[in-house]
């Protein structure tokens, strides 16, 4: 009889650890970052055409989830201008490329999640790191559930290139003179592993 018991009890354990899937996901290289800013001669954006990340989903029995880990890095030397390699050079050099080769930024926690009609609402705090400066920031953005359990992320996030220690490029001897203010934005698909 006490065999049953133990039995029962450890098939109903069982049955409850696999009614939610934890699954792994890597940043799909169909992405697109940019980074959009001003100055004083015209406005520029520039993409990052190198980026690496992973997450960590948990998928309940109702096809609800929850993001448990976030991640993104991106190469600095990727990133490119239309307006050529002196841009390209500058952007190297104001990000201190050298030393600080990657932007990165670190999910901590979902403030909320809001399913919307064409996928969810988010608002997440996380760590972002530019330039060897890491901030504490807050992002909204969406997500969607596209096939094949793929997450379709987009969001952006206006910065002030001060707050992470760096100076605004200037170029043709001063004259032309970059805004501070910048918008980095992301379009992201994580992939099931």
């Amino acid at each position: 009889m006490k065999i049953f018991k133990i039995l029962y009890v450890l098939t109903v354990l069982f049955a409850a650890t696999n009614l939610q899937a934890q699954n792994l996901y890597v940043l799909a290289v169909d992405h697109k970052i940019t980074i959009e800013g001003t100055s004083n001669v015209h406005d520029w954006e520039e993409v990052a055409q190198i980026a690496t990340g992973d997450g960590t989903v948990l998928w309940n029995p109702d096809a609800s989830f929850n993001i448990q880990k976030l991640f993104l890095k991106v190469s600095v030397s990727s990133i490119k201008s239309d307006k050529g390699s002196i841009m390209d050079d500058k952007t190297f050099d104001a990000l201190k490329g050298e030393a600080h080769p990657y932007i990165m930024f670190k999910m901590l926690s979902i403030k909320s999640l809001t399913k919307e009609t064409t996928g969810y609402a988010i608002n997440v705090n996380g760590e972002l790191t530019i330039a060897g400066v890491t901030k504490n920031v807050h992002i909204n953005g969406t997500v969607a559930i596209k096939e094949k359990g793929k997450l379709y992320i987009e969001t952006s996030k206006a910065i002030k290139m001060t707050d992470f220690g760096i100076d605004p490029p200037t170029a043709m001897m001063g004259a032309m003179k970059v805004g501070n203010d910048i918008t980095i934005k992301f379009k992201l698909n994580y992939l099931m592993k």
